[in-house]
């Protein structure tokens, strides 16, 4: 109870923290200006982002993180050279190198709380049985936790709220984070990024969760895009990765082959099922008879030269039971082929998956359609959400996030709200969004063309916005504004009944 009447001292803490550690003076004044700022952006944040986590939260998981992953910090110049080359470029092109917990960084705030974030990542947060996918999977989601987290230092400064492009690491990682925020909520993603070495399934429970709220269309589609972009996204980042995803290709185009010569590969696999079995019936007479067992012991000796001679009869016997257990595994695989909806349905999901993977060669138009796809399906599947929630509380939420979806990076040059491709679906869950609001009582009876610039406004409190109209040389004209600040005014088509210079409050 005491702590509700008690504020703690966050850079005393702070400095507790760092006395344990080997952190240099620069490091620990930066440190401080990045608490001091967060003190003072976080309200602004918190609105504009509908984050349940509270300022004091949030300050507690960067002590924790230093406290818990960060071993050393060092603040070098931008000028300062440094004599390995691996650590010279990585500053050069990140502004931060890290290792095993140790961090050096150019004086930075805003690259140093990135580091921190980056060095208290788990690495792998995507279960290993996804191949390919779980190492792009896991870096998209966890560089786009990193840019999530620096949010409130990065973008909000306690008056207004800007977000420049070039300051953000990966634009791409993001708005794919942010899209998946907005769906399925910021606890669902903690948990995720929480997750140690993909042990948990979160693919799956995504594709669940995606499924019960939007439907199992929607969600195919949906993981489909987010796959393709997490490919696009590592093979960007890693060169290494991409030549894996050729050879992987390679492999799949020799493989679809053999499906698509049908009548030579179902006589392949019933010739492999028969040998298999024949195998397995020679097996099972030696595993019958000791006698036999002891043979099969002395034969396979005789020729084998020491590295591979067998040691003992146990392992004999153990190594010719996992070799009929992997032929009967083969024997069930070959069954299933064998079965002509199968067979299809095998010879379907090579072609899906070489088209995902074959993204890697990709140009840039055709990564940006994929990517407009993806958050076409975010609208859809958004659309849905508000007919869903239909409380009071819900509704002026759900503005707040579409607001801030909006106004997110699309790429270097344009937001949200500039791509053209998004229109017809940002169009439909605009209207819906405004009519259900209407009809809530939560805004009042605010035309189209004035609420779709609410949702474009970097205003953080929506509640305290007004507008009015105007005319001049016989046309008319919107301003939106709150007690501080007014947008530029814009043209609006008169209706009946229009209200002329009177200010009129947005939100009820």
């Amino acid at each position: 109870m005491l702590e509700k009447f008690i504020k703690k001292d966050r850079n005393e803490e702070l400095e507790q923290i760092l006395d344990e550690k080997n952190i240099e003076e620069q490091a620990k004044n930066l440190l401080q200006g990045i608490l001091y700022k967060v003190e003072v952006s976080y309200k602004d944040y918190k609105k504009t982002k509908i984050t349940k986590i509270t300022k004091d939260q949030y300050i507690e998981e960067i002590l924790r993180d230093i406290h818990r992953k960060c071993n050393q910090i060092k603040i070098v110049k931008p000028t300062q050279k440094i004599e390995s080359e691996e650590i010279q470029e990585a500053l050069e092109k990140n502004k931060f190198y890290i290792q095993d917990g140790n961090i050096m960084s150019y004086p930075m705030e805003k690259k140093l709380l990135y580091a921190i974030e980056k060095v208290s990542n788990n690495k792998k947060i995507v279960n290993s049985k996804y191949g390919t996918l779980t190492n792009a999977l896991s870096n998209l989601i966890n560089t786009g936790k990193n840019i999530d987290r620096i949010e409130p230092l990065r973008d909000f400064n306690g008056w207004s709220w800007t977000t420049l492009k070039n300051e953000i690491e990966n634009i791409r990682a993001n708005l794919v984070y942010q899209t998946i925020r907005i769906l399925l909520g910021e606890d669902f993603l903690d948990s995720w990024c929480q997750d140690t070495d993909g042990i948990i399934d979160y693919v799956q429970v995504l594709k669940e969760e995606l499924s019960k709220k939007y439907g199992e269309d929607l969600s195919n589609q949906f993981f489909e895009k987010l796959e393709q972009i997490a490919i696009i996204n590592e093979s960007e980042e890693n060169p290494n990765f991409k030549n894996e995803i050729i050879t992987l290709l390679n492999n799949i185009d020799k493989k679809i082959e053999l499906f698509m010569n049908t009548k030579e590969n179902i006589q392949n696999i019933t010739e492999n099922k028969k040998q298999a079995s024949k195998e397995i019936k020679n097996i099972e007479k030696i595993l019958s008879q000791e006698s036999r067992i002891k043979q099969e012991y002395e034969r396979i000796n005789s020729k084998a030269d020491l590295k591979h001679k067998i040691f003992s009869i146990k392992v004999l016997k153990q190594k010719l039971s996992d070799r009929k257990q992997q032929l009967l595994n083969e024997i069930e695989e070959s069954n299933y082929l064998l079965n002509p909806s199968n067979y299809l349905n095998e010879k379907n999901k090579l072609i899906k998956q070489k088209e995902n993977l074959n993204v890697i060669n990709y140009d840039e138009e055709q990564k940006e359609k994929v990517l407009i796809e993806f958050e076409n399906l975010f609208l859809e599947c958004f659309h849905i959400q508000i007919d869903k929630e239909t409380e009071i509380d819900d509704i002026s939420k759900n503005i707040y996030k579409f607001r801030y979806f909006m106004c997110l990076p699309f790429n270097s040059q344009k937001n949200i709200k500039d791509v053209i491709e998004l229109d017809e679906f940002v169009k439909k869950v605009e209207k819906k969004l405004i009519n259900i609001a209407i009809e809530k009582k939560v805004i009042v009876n605010v035309p189209f063309e004035i609420m779709e610039h609410v949702f474009k406004t970097r205003i953080i409190i929506l509640e305290e916005l007004y507008y009015k109209i105007t005319t001049e040389f016989e046309k008319y004209y919107v301003q939106i504004f709150d007690e501080n600040i007014s947008e530029e005014k814009f043209e609006i088509q008169p209706k009946e009944k229009t209200k002329i210079n009177k200010k009129i409050k947005i939100f009820i």
